[in-house]
């Protein structure tokens, strides 16, 4: 039985962790930006975070975060520090409590400095 991995976080970060880790696990990237989302579905690039780059051809990407948290046995988190919080707040309700949290956030919270 394969897990399915979620990864919150279409930028250059989230996008490259999730293009590595769908060559061994089905994997759907979380954008908050439909139109990313779908140039990662439809072209396999990220041409705002990664220009001239190719993501693997298995990867999936929604702009849901409910289709993306559900669906998840694994989540990734690489979303920049100072959004972390609301996001996971966001993603709480749809979040099975055994599923394992993984943060590739660097940083500190604006504001807080948590």
């Amino acid at each position: 039985m394969k897990l399915t991995v979620s990864v919150l976080g279409a930028g250059s970060w989230g996008t490259t962790v999730a293009s590595l880790v769908a060559r061994n696990a089905p994997t759907l990237l979380w954008a908050r930006n439909p139109e990313t989302a779908r140039e990662i579905r439809e072209a396999h690039t990220n041409s705002r975070y990664l220009p001239g780059c190719r993501v693997h051809s298995a990867l999936r990407a929604t702009a849901d975060l409910e289709e993306a948290v559900s669906a998840a046995d694994v989540l990734v988190v690489g979303i920049p520090s100072q959004h972390f919080r609301s996001i996971l707040e966001q993603a709480r309700p749809h979040l099975r409590p055994w599923v394992p949290v993984i943060s590739l956030a660097k940083g500190l919270e604006q504001g807080t400095r948590m």
